[in-house]
């Protein structure tokens, strides 16, 4: 399943923009490696202050002026996110996060700049959402402390989705080709006690992770597959639903 998003190129010119007017005033670079251990030591604080719920050191680790995205592409203030929590907290709902994962530190000038991936699991009550989300901040060097000075999140769509169980004899039914647009064509197969499929342009067939009899996502994609039968009961489309709206393709074989 492909993404069908657009690329978000705004944040990044900004990003860029926002570095370039750093670096004309920078001072000379510090000890690199140094710099990398005090970031990286500085990301793992605040990873610690969210698995013990402290909303308010949390925050603390983000300057007042931060430019602060959120993973639906709101700017927030980290303040709001600690007041949230804190409701969240009371209303039974808990946040138990990963340690930083696949991280990377670079020194742009006086600034430093990661990027990493972290999960999260939501517990509301006994019910769980697993998420995970790929950050890249900058931090700047004020009053004797790293703080983050801009901070985006970028949701990675369904990577640790659990699947529900389903007889795979059923994908049989959804096996065969499907057109979004004239001259692209997906194709959908079963493999043994998986539904595969193969979008225009790929080479590698894509496992289709069950949600339902009928809907599937793929790890890591965002937007979903829901088959839909016709009167004789046959696959006749399906819907790839994204968030940008549906997209109908016609069984063709």
């Amino acid at each position: 399943m492909k993404n069908r998003g657009l690329l978000v190129t705004f944040p990044c010119v900004i990003l860029s923009l926002f570095l370039g007017l750093h670096l004309r005033a920078a001072a000379p670079q510090q000890n690199t490696a140094k710099i990398e251990a005090q970031i990286k030591e500085v990301i793992q604080q605040r990873l610690a202050a969210l698995r013990r719920q402290d909303a308010k050191a949390y925050a603390s680790f983000f300057a007042e002026d931060c430019l602060d995205t959120s993973d639906d592409g709101a700017l927030v203030k980290p303040e709001s996110v600690a007041k949230d929590w804190q409701q969240d907290v009371r209303s039974g709902i808990t946040y138990h996060g990963s340690d930083a994962l696949e991280l990377k530190v670079h020194t742009v000038g006086e600034l430093a700049v990661a990027s990493y991936r972290l999960e999260l699991d939501e517990d509301w009550s006994g019910q769980k959402l697993l998420g995970s989300t790929r950050l890249t901040e900058v931090f700047a060097h004020r009053n004797g402390r790293w703080l983050v000075v801009a901070h985006q999140e970028t949701t990675i769509p369904n990577l640790r989705r659990v699947p529900v169980r389903v007889d795979p004899s059923v994908f049989d039914a959804y096996a065969g080709e499907y057109q979004l647009a004239p001259g692209y064509i997906v194709k959908v197969k079963r493999e043994g006690d998986k539904l595969m499929d193969l979008w225009p342009g790929d080479t590698d067939w894509v496992e289709d992770i069950p949600v339902d009899q009928a809907t599937f996502v793929a790890r890591g994609e965002s937007g979903e597959i829901i088959y839909v039968k016709g009167a004789d009961d046959r696959i006749t489309h399906f819907i790839l639903r994204t968030s940008g709206g549906d997209l109908i393709a016609k069984r063709t074989k």
